[in-house]
C-alpha cells in the first residue's frame, strides 16, 4: 500500500484544480471536518442559512460554479441572469483573480471559496453540478491526504438547505456512505406530493427486498473518502449525479440510512437542473397532481428478486434448456429482463461465481438501482399504469383509510408523516455488499 493511499487517485483521476491547492500552505490550520457545497445562482446570504449553528473546526469548501452556455453568442436572458447572480455571490468573498479565497469563520472554521464561474473558469456545458461536486470532493480528498482534515468523511450538501445541530460527526467506519434524513421546508401542497413520491419509492423498494432502497439526494450525503476514491468521485453530469454516485458507492460498501439529525431541504421552484425538487416544483405549478408507481410493480419486483437463489441452483439446467423454458414466474418479467440482457449475464455468472453469495452480489451489481428503475418504468408502460397518491398508498398500506380522502394538504401531510414513520423503521444498513461473504 502506498504511504499515502489517496495519492494515486489525486495523480490520475482528480480534477486538475485539485492539484493547484496546497492545503498546508493556503489553509491556516488543521480541521476535524470538511463540508462541500456547490453554489450556483444563490443569493449572497445563502451560506448564513446553510451552515449549522454549532459549526466548529470545519473546512467548508464552496465551489461557486456556472457552466458555459451551449451557444455563447445566443445565451438566453435566463442564463445571463443566473451567471450574473452567481458572480455576485462570489464577489462578496473574492479578491479579483483568485482561484481560491480563504474566509475565516468563528470557532476555528474556514470557508474555502473556489472560483468556477468567471471568464476562463466556467465549467464545460452539461457538466454543471456533477463537476462542481467532483471538484469540491477532490479538493476535500487533497486536504485529507495532506492531513489538513482529520475526519475521513466528506459531507456533501447544497447551498439551499439548512444543516441541523449535530450534523457533523463520525459514523460506522465500515460504511461507504451515510444518508441523512430530510424534510422539505416550508411544507406546501406541491412539495408534500413530491416528498411522498420519494418516500413511497424507497419504502416500496424495501418491501420488494431491493438492496437499493435508499434516498438519492445529493445534499444528504456523508461519503467515506476511501470509497469516494474507489469510484473515482462524482460523475460529471448536469443532473442525476447523486443517483449515479450512490449507485457506484453502494457496490463498494454498505449504505447507512441515518435516523437523525434531519436536514431541511428547500421547497422552492428552481430551473437549475431538469430533475429533482426544484424541477418537480416547476412542473407541479402547471401540471395535474403527481402520480405514484403502481404498487403491483413492486410486487412483481419482489417476485423477481426472490428468484435469485433458484437461479443459482439452476444455472446448469438453464444453460441446457434455456431461460425461457425454465422461467417459473410471469412471462412479462422474463420479457423485460431478457431485454435488459439477463441471459447473457447468467452465462457470465456461471463462469465467474464460485458460490451463492458471490452470485447474488454479481447479479445485484448488474441489476442495480439504474436497471431497477428501468424495470419499474417498463412494467409501468406495459401493464401497470401509475395511480393517484391516495390510490397507490391505499393499495400498498392497509393501515391508512383513504377511501374518502382527497389530495388536500391535510391528507398529504398525514400520508407523508406515516411514510416518515415507516422509513424510520427500516434497518440502518443496506446495500448489495452486506451479504456478500
Amino acid at each position: 500500500m502506498p504511504s499515502n493511499p489517496y495519492r494515486p487517485y489525486l495523480d490520475r483521476y482528480a480534477e486538475p484544480i485539485a492539484t493547484e491547492l496546497e492545503p498546508k500552505v493556503l489553509l491556516p490550520h488543521t480541521y476535524q471536518f470538511v463540508i462541500v457545497i456547490p453554489a450556483h445562482n444563490e443569493p449572497p446570504d445563502s451560506l448564513d442559512r446553510v451552515l449549522p449553528q454549532d459549526l466548529q473546526n470545519t473546512l467548508v469548501i464552496v465551489v461557486v460554479n456556472a457552466a458555459e452556455a451551449e451557444k455563447p453568442a445566443a445565451a438566453t436572458a435566463e442564463y445571463t441572469a443566473a451567471l450574473r447572480n452567481t458572480q455576485i455571490f462570489l464577489e462578496q468573498f473574492y479578491p479579483k483573480g483568485a482561484l481560491f479565497t480563504i474566509v475565516p469563520q468563528q470557532n476555528q472554521s474556514t470557508l474555502l471559496i473556489v472560483d468556477c464561474c468567471t471568464a476562463g473558469r466556467l465549467l464545460p456545458h452539461k457538466q454543471g453540478v456533477g463537476l462542481a461536486r467532483k471538484i469540491g470532493g477532490d479538493l476535500a480528498v487533497a486536504c485529507i491526504a495532506e492531513q489538513v482534515v482529520v475526519s475521513p468523511w466528506i459531507h456533501c450538501t447544497d447551498a439551499d438547505v439548512e444543516l441541523p445541530l449535530g450534523y457533523l460527526g463520525e459514523v460506522d467506519p465500515t460504511v461507504a456512505v451515510a444518508i441523512y434524513p430530510f424534510r422539505h421546508c416550508p411544507p406546501h401542497r406541491n412539495i408534500l406530493q413530491y416528498e411522498i413520491s420519494l418516500r413511497y419509492y424507497v419504502l416500496q423498494m424495501a418491501a420488494a427486498g431491493s438492496p437499493y432502497a435508499f434516498q438519492n439526494i445529493g445534499s444528504l450525503l456523508k461519503i467515506n473518502v476511501r470509497n469516494y476514491v474507489a469510484v473515482r468521485g462524482f460523475p460529471k453530469r448536469q443532473a442525476a449525479e447523486d443517483f449515479y454516485m450512490l449507485n457506484k458507492l453502494t457496490k463498494t460498501g454498505p449504505v447507512e440510512r441515518l435516523k437523525a439529525p434531519v436536514v431541511s431541504l428547500s421547497s422552492r421552484v428552481s430551473g437549475r437542473v431538469p430533475f429533482g425538487t426544484g424541477a418537480a416544483m416547476g412542473r407541479l405549478t402547471t401540471e395535474p397532481d403527481l402520480q405514484l408507481y403502481n404498487p403491483d410493480i413492486f410486487r412483481q419486483l419482489k417476485t423477481w428478486l426472490a428468484l435469485v437463489e433458484k437461479l443459482w441452483c439452476s444455472l446448469s439446467l438453464i444453460q441446457q434448456q434455456g431461460l425461457a423454458k425454465w422461467w417459473p414466474a410471469d412471462p412479462l418479467l422474463l420479457d423485460v429482463l431478457q431485454e435488459m440482457g439477463l441471459e447473457k449475464i447468467l452465462v457470465q455468472a456461471e463462469r465467474q461465481c464460485r458460490d451463492f453469495p458471490h452470485f447474488r452480489f454479481f447479479l445485484w451489481g448488474w441489476f442495480d438501482a439504474f436497471r431497477t428503475l428501468k424495470f419499474v418504468h417498463a412494467l409501468r408502460d406495459r401493464k401497470y399504469p401509475s395511480l393517484s397518491i391516495c390510490e397507490a398508498v391505499a393499495q400498498s398500506d392497509g393501515d391508512l383509510d383513504l377511501s374518502q380522502a382527497t389530495s388536500d394538504i391535510s391528507t398529504l401531510q398525514t400520508i407523508n408523516d406515516r411514510l416518515i414513520d415507516q422509513e424510520n423503521q427500516l434497518p440502518s444498513l443496506i446495500g448489495p455488499t452486506l451479504q456478500t461473504l
